[in-house]
């Protein structure tokens, strides 16, 4: 089990990418989010066609601005069959139907519910990176490892509360931050500092260019083993 990131940015850090991942577990290739900058990247990388999955974790654009882009490229260019989209539930499957209506994408796409991956869990993050939107994060487990991606969160006591019950001997977290110390949207860095230090994070959605010198946590865009080159 393996990740590595297509983009490490948030919404406008347009050198970097959006925050966007593919994650290998159980054989399969599952990607994260599909932001206005992933469908190009993946393009560039020749991997559209080994993405298996679909995850989405909520539906801002620079989180799904490629995904009514991705399905029909996997049919018509790839000639693939179109990755099915995993749903934690029934209710965040139909706000991302009426999402892709808006561009006629949604007959092609297809749900499959998250229960049916034993390796795949999420948790439900809503209202806690913008007041009434429906978010999750996720985790995959595989042979004694555990990978969290924690989405976009206001805080850092999801991943927290999260993490003090498991008993993998691996686990890496990775948790978007910000350089702001009061944001709500997202979660401060001095938060992640403090609540998940033991965990030695990698942190995403931000340019790390964008943050202040006293920060100390780990960088994803640092560390070539989790990034396509």
């Amino acid at each position: 089990m393996h990740i590595k990131f297509l983009g490490t940015g948030g919404a406008f850090d347009f050198e970097k990418g959006n925050a966007a991942a593919i994650v290998e577990v159980a054989g399969k290739n599952i990607l994260i989010d599909c932001g206005f900058s992933t469908l190009p990247r993946l393009v560039e990388l020749d991997l559209a066609k080994t993405i298996d999955y679909i995850l989405v974790t909520h539906l801002h654009a620079d989180h799904v601005g490629s995904l009514p882009a991705l399905l029909p490229y996997c049919k018509y260019r790839l000639e693939k069959e179109i990755p099915s989209i995993i749903i934690p539930n029934a209710a965040f499957q139909q706000e991302t139907l009426d999402f892709l209506k808006v561009t006629y994408e949604n007959e092609r796409a297809h749900f499959v519910p998250i229960s049916d991956f034993p390796e795949i869990g999420y948790i439900d993050t809503s209202n806690q990176h913008k007041p009434g939107m429906t978010s999750f994060a996720y985790y995959f487990s595989e042979k004694n490892s555990l990978i969290y991606y924690s989405g976009d969160i206001g805080n850092a006591d999801v991943a927290a509360n999260f993490l003090k019950d498991r008993t993998e001997s691996v686990i890496k977290v990775f948790h978007e931050t910000s350089p702001m110390i009061d944001g709500i949207a997202h979660a401060s860095y001095k938060e992640v500092e403090e609540k998940l230090g033991k965990y030695n994070p990698y942190v995403y959605h931000i340019a790390k260019e964008n943050m202040p010198d006293d920060c100390m946590l780990k960088y994803v865009e640092d560390h070539p083993e989790f990034l396509f080159s």
